[in-house]
């Protein structure tokens, strides 16, 4: 069944301090936009065969490792719309604000994609996930047509960024989604938000697994058929088809401990900004 497209999730690549050549200007367009409505709420808010189990053939010093974080204070105020015509957020205002996009403050991940769609992704952030910057990489091949992305996604609170490095523009649009779901659960906590949209989506608690060394959530669905790895609010890894094609995506290392370079964080100051 699809055997012509094997998922070998979790395949060794240079260490984190020797990343690939195009780590300096990567990035995610089309086919990755073709994903289920789910994984695109998921990631609003914030990672095929289902029989596979996901253990991974990197070495032990490359496999993802987990250390111990603290959770910002929760405010006790009630959760209240902001005015009519507010301009958007910073991400120092949503932690302010008392917002929690993830369960850790910061980190650095690469992940891997394969299948229909075969690429890369490098992720950091800050500012328990209001601020960060997706770069992607990658090709698909299908039904005889041919494409390549290179694209990078900036987050700075309320506002997205979706920027091509070969033009140089960006494309930017503001989002009080995220509010309106704090409102919705009563809670800032973004964490248990995307946990509840996941049982609202039809998704099911499937047990653990892990991903590396660390230790994920298992949530799956089967039509369409999904399969997520979920820690911390991330999604360290999925397995999903998209018209009956799989694709995998695997996080393959993580550095946690150290702050992420602010300069990969931020749109370039030479980008042509236009409005979506």
């Amino acid at each position: 069944m699809l055997s012509h497209y094997p998922l070998n999730l979790g395949k060794e690549i240079a260490p984190f301090d020797s990343p690939p050549p195009f780590f300096n200007s990567t990035s995610m367009k089309s086919n990755w936009q073709r994903l289920p409505a789910l994984l695109i709420a998921l990631a609003t808010l914030a990672c095929t065969n289902s029989g596979n189990n996901p253990t991974p053939t990197t070495s032990s010093a490359q496999q993802p490792k987990a250390v111990a974080v603290s959770s910002p204070a929760q405010h006790s105020e009630p959760i209240t719309p902001s005015p009519e015509g507010a301009k958007p957020r910073s991400a120092e205002e949503m932690v302010a604000a008392g917002y929690k996009r993830y369960g850790i403050e910061k980190g650095a991940f690469i992940f891997r994609i394969e299948g229909a769609v075969e690429g890369t992704e490098h992720y950091f952030f800050d500012n328990w996930g209001w601020r960060e910057a997706k770069y992607t990489r990658m090709t698909s091949e299908a039904q005889n047509l041919f494409e390549e992305t290179n694209e990078v996604q900036y987050l700075d609170g309320e506002r997205r960024y979706v920027y091509f490095p070969e033009t140089q523009k960006a494309q930017y649009f503001d989002s009080n989604q995220v509010e309106k779901m704090a409102i919705k659960y009563q809670t800032k906590d973004m964490v248990v938000v995307g946990n509840e949209m996941l049982k609202n989506m039809g998704m099911q608690p499937a047990g653990k697994a892990k991903v590396g060394e660390i230790e994920c959530d298992v949530w799956v669905k089967a039509n369409p058929k999904i399969r997520l790895y979920m820690w911390q609010g991330l999604t360290m890894g999925e397995e999903s088809y998209v018209d009956n094609y799989p694709i995998g995506r695997r996080c393959i290392l993580v550095e946690l401990e150290k702050n992420p370079p602010l300069d990969r964080m931020l749109l370039p100051k030479d980008a042509i900004i236009e409005k979506l």
